[in-house]
């Protein structure tokens, strides 16, 4: 159960992460530029998809040879 429920956690991170950096990514390809809170939440983002990609992987059983 605890497995399960960090493996979801972890993919809500990432989705949430995702969340973050596709709206920072957008309004730097239509500006040319980002804000200071753009950078922030860009940087947020990067964190949270990277740690909950990483926390969702880590506990995936491992098939035995």
């Amino acid at each position: 159960m605890k497995r399960t429920l960090k493996i979801i956690i972890g993919i809500i991170a990432v989705l949430v992460g995702t969340g973050f950096v596709m709206p920072a990514i957008a309004q730097w390809r239509h500006e040319g530029a980002m804000t200071g809170v753009s950078v922030a939440l860009l940087f947020l983002g990067i964190v949270l998809t990277l740690g909950g990609g990483g926390a969702a992987i880590r506990y995936v059983p491992k098939r035995g040879a």
